[in-house]
Order: C-alpha cells, then structure tokens, then sequence
C-alpha cells in the first residue's frame, strides 16, 4: 500500500477517485486523524410474530428495486414503510 504517513483524508471529486484512493491506501494510516462518533443501530430483526404477506411479483420486484437503491433487503424496507406508516398514524 502506497503513503503509509497520510494523515488526513482527501476530498473526492468522484466515487471513482475515492475508489481510487482506497486501492491504494491503508485506512489504518488514518486512524489518529479520525475521531470517535457516537452511533446507534436498530436491531431490525424479528423479535415478534412472523406473517404471511401475498405480493404480486411486479410488486415484489419493484420493492426488490427500491430497496436494493437504499442498501437494504426488501423485507426490511417493507417492515420500515409499515412503521413509519404506524407512526404517521398514531395519535
């Protein structure tokens, strides 16, 4: 790996000069310039009761296609949109 003394983090024109980047650096490298953050994650898996939900396949696919832009599995995204809907909901 190339410049093993970087110290900071550049700023990317592009993802293909990030991409760039990281096939050439360590991110080890920068691990004293980078500062601790505080962050909390959603346990998404289920804890409750498990349903059946009939979807027509266009439906599927288009869910498939929505969630797969957001970086998630399709299920997950349904049982967000179910949420947020309970929400918006509730009194």
């Amino acid at each position: 790996m190339a410049n093993a003394k970087q110290k900071t983090l550049p700023d990317f024109v592009d993802e293909q000069a990030e991409a760039a980047f990281w096939d050439e650096h360590d991110s080890t490298a920068l691990l004293d310039a980078s500062e601790e953050v505080d962050i909390a994650f959603v346990d998404a898996r289920p804890t409750k009761k498990q349903i059946s939900l009939r979807l027509d396949p266009t439906t599927i696919n288009q869910l498939k296609q929505v969630a797969g832009t957001k970086g998630i599995g399709y299920q997950t995204l349904i049982r967000m949109w179910v949420m947020e809907r309970l929400a918006q909901e509730s009194p």
